[in-house]
């Protein structure tokens, strides 16, 4: 659980403009966490492992933050930041609800929550609820939900207990069978002997034209944005390592049936996504085969990715992530769900939301850093595609990843472009790059 970092801290933050009167946002806040209960939910460790406890909703309260009206933008955000990023102290509650008011119409609210309880759907879901919770005085009407976390719960131990499970983890085995389990790519500094899980975020948001070419040409094949996407990351990650043959992580749903669709919780499992390329591999092989291990692999989603390791007989090593040291995953909104869009969008989206006197607009704050080497973060609204390139500090400098960072958009532009381009033949470096390596060839 790494309850000392926040590496696993869970942040949707929202700027929301118009009166929220702080008493009417403790009322909305009350609502919310007897509808949702995970949000007044503890973790306590005993003898037999973790354990939920779940408590009140008067237990959840807010932290009210009066903050200068004068204070710059980039103070601002990283005052919410360092608050966010604020461990949780799971056994007394794996929520935090913080209100930054800069004058009476206009802050910023931050839900925190520990990735145990929580994903970036249910994040959603909650601040969804909170808003309209608010926008209705803190006093909702609300239908009541048809299931529960604990139902999904039961699910996954029947599915642990029964005649399936055998085969789900044959499955895993047989993908992770000969592919080498350590990715060594080239760092700024030796690896230390412990993971630190520090960690920090390049951010790049694409270009609208190159957004709806890589859509066009994504869909064209009969691919999603997320299995082109992925394959643009093994290439890159390939030509940075030079291993032909590793796994990549893949953060991804168990939110499956419609009962679960508006439930609050930890509905997250990592599958586990093979990288096998020579020198005449296209753009195009790598996503028909990301393509057939995503449409596969939901099929034993269920199988935990915390028993894996154990089930390939992998000895535990602290100084790295065991199975995936890369992994890749994408969030995705659209306008079924219009305040996750317009928070999926991001500041320089600049869209609102309307919630009775609010408006809502999306406040963006660095999050999930330092889990492993490197993990991409796909954010894809209706109308833009942005990445966050999260890396290990101990590892990495910010001048190396932003580097791979514009490596990879060039490879989607060349992938968007001609997508049976062999990966081999994509130079890695820009012309900048090229030029200065010939400048000091000529010196």
């Amino acid at each position: 659980m790494a309850p000392e970092s926040p590496a696993y801290n869970v942040v949707v933050a929202a700027r929301i403009a118009g009166e929220l009167d702080p008493d009417v946002l403790r009322a909305a806040l009350r609502a919310t966490a007897q509808r949702h209960d995970m949000m007044r939910s503890a973790f306590v460790e005993t003898d037999g492992g973790v354990r939920r406890v779940v408590h009140e909703a008067d237990s959840l309260r807010l932290d009210l933050h009066e903050t200068p009206a004068d204070m710059g933008d980039d103070q601002f955000h990283e005052l919410v930041h360092r608050s966010t990023a604020k461990p949780l102290r799971l056994a007394e509650s794996a929520y935090r609800v913080t209100f930054f008011r800069r004058t009476p119409v206009d802050g910023v609210l931050a839900l925190t929550a520990h990735h145990i309880a929580t994903d970036a759907s249910s994040q959603g879901i909650v601040m969804r609820d909170l808003i309209d919770a608010c926008a209705q005085g803190g006093d909702p009407d609300w239908e009541p939900l048809p299931a529960t976390w604990d139902d999904h719960v039961a699910a996954e131990q029947a599915l642990l207990r029964g005649p399936g499970f055998a085969e789900h983890e044959q499955y895993w085995r047989e993908i992770c069978a000969g592919a080498p389990t350590v990715l060594d790519l080239p760092t700024d500094r030796p690896r230390p002997a412990r993971s630190r899980m520090r960690g920090a975020t390049v951010e790049v948001r694409f270009p609208d034209e190159l957004t709806a070419r890589l859509r066009e040409s994504a869909f064209g094949r009969g691919f999603t944005p997320f299995v082109f996407l992925t394959g643009v990351f093994q290439a890159v990650v390939h030509r940075h390592s030079g291993q032909n043959d590793f796994l990549t992580g893949w953060p991804t749903t168990t939110r499956l049936t419609r009962d679960m669709r508006e439930v609050a919780g930890s509905f997250a499992n990592s599958l586990v996504l093979r990288a096998v390329l020579d020198r005449g591999t296209t753009f195009d092989d790598l996503f028909r085969a990301v393509d057939t291990q995503v449409k596969q692999g939901l099929s034993h989603v269920g199988y935990p990715f915390a028993l894996l390791p154990k089930a390939l007989g992998l000895p535990h090593d602290p100084s790295r992530p065991p199975l995936t040291q890369v992994a890749v995953t994408m969030v995705t909104a659209n306008r079924l769900r219009p305040l996750s869009d317009v928070l999926a969008g991001g500041e320089q989206g600049g869209r609102e939301y309307p919630a009775g006197p609010l408006r809502v607009r999306a406040f963006d704050v660095p999050q999930q850093e330092g889990q492993c080497d490197i993990m991409l973060e796909i954010v894809q609204s209706s109308t833009s595609i942005r990445a966050f390139f999260k890396y290990d500090t101990a590892l990495f400098d910010r001048a190396w990843m932003e580097r791979f960072a514009g490596r990879f958009i060039r490879f989607v532009e060349v992938a968007a472009e001609d997508p049976d381009q062999q990966v081999g033949r994509v130079s890695i470096l820009s012309e900048r790059e090229r030029q200065a390596l010939l400048a000091i060839g000529v010196g």
